[in-house]
């Protein structure tokens, strides 16, 4: 199983009403034409209006409200929605609006849809998860407010799979943060203790894995994107890299041995997987892993793993990625990802 790269950058620009498809979606909905953030004077009433109006056919329940202040002026709403699908399964759905438009609607996803990988619930809020890294009570860092000192306010959606997005809000339109790591981002860190929060995900293990490593990867905000291949993420990994208890090993405190082959293995491929995505050659650290004994019971995992700390090297040798679209606040929107392929009518 290769090592996963996801890399996402899309601009959304609505006017008076998203609603389309009911997915992420540049075009007004049928019978309420999209006029133009340009043309249409500032109003924040009028565009709350158009949402509860778009709410109400939908039959969408509000669950929460938040508001925070634009990088020039102005409130920003953040909205989220639950309603119920032609099926009867449970749906979810966001709305943002600035004075001059609604500028990003995702959501509810279409019952007969067969991928549910659009994210449409809405994360009022992302504390540091329950790791060692975050033992200190950072406080709530909350959708509608500035996550990572960019400027912008920010909105943190989460699709079906658990899968975490987090865009950047202007008047006119709606960006998606490019994302790069080794697995979907899930949770959040603050592993360099600075008071902004880094995205994590894990490698999925198969049920039963006898050696079950943690393939532990952060994506720090690095200008217009998390990623894991910049200043932060490296020295999170570089520090893994040496094993658990590294940072005290000056102390005179001892690190006790493994106590079975699996846990030589799994604390093996857990230094080999963060030296990979330290930036460390990968020669050396495949040959330091290919030196580990392997129990013939144990070799079909070991090898599996070791195929996803050589897919990592991959990934973060690859140098500069593309660039994703950045977050800017105005200029002609591109179809985002699932968006209808005709524009409502007008």
């Amino acid at each position: 199983m290769g090592v996963l790269l996801l890399v996402c950058g899309v601009y959304v620009s609505c006017a008076s009403s998203c609603a389309s498809d009911h997915q992420v979606s540049p075009w007004g909905a049928a019978g309420r034409p999209m006029l133009g953030a340009f043309i249409a004077p500032p109003d924040l009433d009028a565009r709350l209006h158009a949402i509860d109006v778009e709410a109400a056919e939908l039959g969408l329940t509000l669950e929460v409200e938040l508001r925070g202040a634009l990088r020039r002026g102005g409130e920003v709403v953040v909205r989220g929605y639950s309603g119920t699908d032609a099926l009867g399964r449970r749906t979810s759905a966001v709305r943002v609006a600035t004075p001059r438009g609604v500028v990003l609607a995702a959501g509810p996803l279409d019952a007969r849809r067969v991928d549910h990988s659009q994210a449409t619930q809405l994360i009022p809020s992302l504390l540091p998860g329950s790791e060692p890294e975050a033992t200190e009570q950072l406080g709530v860092f909350r959708s509608g407010t500035d996550l990572n000192r960019d400027g912008a306010p920010d909105v943190v959606l989460r699709n079906e799979n658990g899968e975490l997005e987090i865009w950047a809000v202007q008047p006119l339109g709606a960006a998606r943060y490019a994302v790069e790591l080794a697995a979907p981002p899930r949770f959040a860190l603050d592993v360099d203790r600075d008071g902004t929060l880094e995205l994590a995900g894990r490698i999925p293990l198969d049920e039963g894995d006898p050696i079950a490593p943690d393939l532990l990867d952060v994506a720090g905000f690095e200008g217009d994107r998390y990623t894991h291949r910049g200043s932060v993420a490296r020295a999170f990994h570089a520090a893994r890299a040496e094993g658990p208890g590294a940072e005290t090993a000056g102390q005179g405190k001892r690190q006790e041995p493994p106590k079975d082959d699996a846990a030589r293995l799994r604390g093996a491929l857990e230094r080999a997987w963060h030296a990979a995505l330290a930036g460390r050659p990968a020669a050396e650290t495949l040959a330091a892993l290919d030196r580990e004994p392997v129990p013939p019971a144990l070799r079909g995992a070991f090898s599996a793993h070791r195929a996803r700390v050589a897919g990592a090297m991959a990934a973060a040798a690859s140098g500069p990625p593309a660039r994703g679209a950045p977050p800017g606040e105005g200029g002609a929107p591109t179809r985002p990802q699932g968006a209808s392929e005709t524009p409502a009518r007008r």
